[in-house]
């Protein structure tokens, strides 16, 4: 018989700033969204321009942020 021992081992998650984070708006009312973007004004822009034109006004912002679990090293 093989024994084992086994440790569980404590992990931490962080942002994996290589990678850019991505975000967009989605219309409540239509589902039409806008284009992804690593920064905020074009997607708020694109709300604001489609709330002018169909009188829409509820929204989803969607956020994608890159994380990374790694090992914590215990002394």
């Amino acid at each position: 018989m093989t024994r084992s021992v086994h440790r569980l081992a404590k992990w931490t998650l962080e942002s994996d700033r290589s990678k850019p984070s991505q975000r967009r708006i989605e219309c409540a009312s239509c589902q039409a969204t806008s284009v992804e973007s690593p920064g905020q004004l074009g997607p708020d822009r694109w709300a604001l321009e489609h709330a002018g034109a169909t009188d829409h006004r509820e929204y989803l912002e969607i956020g994608i942020a890159h994380v990374r679990a790694t090992p914590v090293n215990e002394p």
